[in-house]
């Protein structure tokens, strides 16, 4: 049988594995919506802000980078200053997931 240490850092490696997927499939999403469709951007948006508000508090929890982005998407910046923002929140995002070069060393 394994000690405890074993399971905590296997956790920890799958959590990460998965936090790291899950935004990569949000960003690819994101990404492939900007160049494909913009319209895509404004019906995510739109369904966010129709829903109620503890459902919606949830959902911006859960996928604060990508909300965050639509957020500055939506905002009347300057397109320069839009994209500065939304490169400013993906690297946040892989900052932020970046523990897993620190789970495998």
């Amino acid at each position: 049988m394994r000690d405890a240490s074993f399971w905590s850092v296997a956790a920890t490696r799958a959590l990460t594995i998965y936090a790291i997927m899950i935004f990569v499939v949000l960003w690819v999403g994101f990404l492939l919506a900007m160049v494909v469709n913009q319209g895509w951007l404004d019906l995510l948006w739109n369904w966010v802000q129709a829903l109620p508000s503890i459902p919606r508090v949830i959902v911006w929890i859960l996928i604060l980078p990508i909300m965050v982005a639509l957020w500055t998407w939506h905002s009347s910046w300057p397109l320069v200053l839009r994209l500065l923002g939304f490169a400013a929140v993906a690297g946040w995002t892989l900052l932020a997931v970046s523990g897993l070069y620190k789970a495998f060393r």
